[in-house]
């Protein structure tokens, strides 16, 4: 898999003209290695890792980490999450080294674990720098040059190394979101299986929705259901938007008060997000609390069909702006008022929006220009009507992209979920 996503980021960045590209942030670092820290939870200010990938074949994939951790990378492997990479590059981080090499006579590792170590830091190339910046500086001059353009995405990293060693440089982010928008094989593999678990969370999360219970309650049941099917959720809930709307709905409106339990009639949108195997699932339905009256019923369907002929339309080579446009589809009509539906397709993958537009994506023109689908994409078809009348109705589904069409990963039902009934 690996292998593959290296070949594929080379050839990005050939076409680009740079002698390779420097990843500092936790998602990149993922993709291109297979590396995770712990640290990375703590969102720090400046990077703790990075990975050299240079165009040129001929030179080495380079792991850059703190000296003190690269017993890590064993635990990784005996883990069952090997990282991969061809050298590595060291740097102090708070001093940890200067401890970690201080004589312990009650320190006796295990003989294959000393073997392991020793092969590792055969791989260890010059010295351990005194911090993450001097280390990259030193390993772009040692395999590049100053003078040949490195790309980087984080352009503060890019900016302390340039004044350090003047090094050649440019933004790296539309080179690797090209790369990671289309997934291989193997992690296409692990969204599948992350469909799976995703249809499990859904049909648990629409088990727990009744009058009398709380919206905190049911998030909180949500979240230790999540993780104890190896769901890591979306920080602070699991739920992106979630309960009821008893206001008029409005797009920044998102949320219920978490104390106040639900009453019959009420609507319940279940936006589900979290990470499973370090690939994200985002799923939506919608939910009624207690029987739906028809005129509901009627305008939810009709939602349920524009989503349906948009979902037709995904296809290689089609473009997720045109494909969004509703205005000519029937349904449409029959919602009062029409205008307030909103379509969005956007990549998922590492993160929920991964789309390969040009920064910054997530404004209007990213929703007004899309993106040309492309095989082996996977693409989140988000469907949200926002009208006040009867209330809001939503869906969502992420879709492979295929030469001729698409396969779905959620199989969880897009019918009107109605508690009690």
């Amino acid at each position: 898999m690996y292998q593959e996503k290296i070949r594929r980021l080379r050839a990005r960045l050939k076409e680009a003209g740079a002698s390779g590209a420097l990843l500092t942030t936790a998602d990149n670092i993922y993709y291109a290695s297979g590396f995770a820290s712990v640290m990375d939870g703590w969102h720090l200010i400046e990077p703790i890792a990075a990975v050299f990938v240079p165009t040129d074949a001929n030179y080495p994939v380079v792991l850059i980490m703190p000296e003190a951790s690269i017993i890590s990378l064993i635990v990784s492997e005996r883990g069952g999450h090997p990282v991969h990479f061809e050298r590595i590059a060291t740097f102090d981080m708070l001093n940890f080294c200067e401890t970690a090499r201080a004589e312990d006579a009650h320190l006796a590792l295990p003989d294959d674990l000393l073997i392991e170590l020793n092969a590792l830091m055969q791989r260890v190339e010059g010295n351990c720098e005194p911090d993450i910046i001097q280390t990259i500086a030193v390993t772009l001059a040692r395999h590049v040059g100053i003078k040949n353009r490195v790309l980087f995405d984080d352009l503060r990293v890019a900016m302390r190394v340039e004044a350090i060693s003047s090094q050649s440089w440019g933004d790296a982010l539309e080179v690797v979101l090209a790369s990671r928008a289309i997934k291989t094989s193997e992690e296409l593999s692990l969204l599948r299986e992350s469909g799976l678990v995703a249809d499990e969370i859904m049909a648990y999360t629409l088990s727990q929705l009744g009058v009398g219970k709380s919206w905190g309650e049911i998030e909180k049941q949500v979240a230790q259901y999540m993780i104890s099917r190896d769901v890591d959720p979306l920080p602070g809930s699991p739920m992106l938007f979630g309960g009821a709307y008893d206001l008029v709905f409005r797009p920044d409106l998102f949320r219920t008060e978490v104390s106040r339990p639900f009453v019959g009639g009420e609507i319940a949108i279940l936006e589900t997000q979290g990470r499973y195997k370090n690939f994200w699932i985002d799923i939506n339905r919608t939910a009624h609390i207690g029987p739906a009256p028809q005129a509901y019923r009627d305008q939810y369907q009709a939602v349920r069909e524009v989503f349906e002929t948009i979902v037709a339309r995904l296809r290689a080579g089609a473009n997720t702006a045109e494909i969004c446009e509703f205005r000519d589809i029937p349904a449409a009509k029959k919602l009062d008022p029409p205008d307030k539906l909103l379509v969005v397709a956007h990549s998922v993958g590492l993160v929920p929006l991964e789309s390969p537009v040009r920064y910054p994506g997530t404004g209007l023109h990213g929703a007004k220009e899309g993106f040309t689908a492309e095989p082996g994409m996977v693409i989140s078809i988000d469907c949200l009507y926002f009208g006040s009348g009867l209330g809001p109705s939503h869906m969502e589904n992420v879709f492979i992209v295929t030469d001729t069409g698409s396969e779905p990963l959620y199989q969880f039902p897009l019918e009107l979920t109605e508690t009690g009934t």
